[in-house]
């Protein structure tokens, strides 16, 4: 097995564990015979280390965090 274990993305979903979160990430990869193969991955995380990822991935895409509502903009829309 090569030792950077790199496939693409294909899906992911969290598991909120309160002060925790499971990520479990889906990469599909290529083998030796030019097949492909699904592997999943669960990684835990706090949530600073959630929101720091999360920062970071704006960042680097550069992108733009989505503006909080405040609750009258809520309740009557805008």
């Amino acid at each position: 097995m090569d030792p950077l274990d790199s496939g693409a993305l294909v899906g992911w979903k969290i598991n909120d564990l309160g002060p925790r979160m499971v990520l479990q990430l889906q990469t599909m990869h290529r083998t030796e015979n030019a097949d492909k193969e699904l592997r999943e991955r669960a990684v835990l995380l706090d949530r600073n280390q959630a929101v720091l990822l999360a920062n970071y991935l704006y960042e680097v895409t550069g992108q733009s965090k989505p503006k909080r509502r405040g609750f009258l903009q809520s309740l009557f829309g805008n």
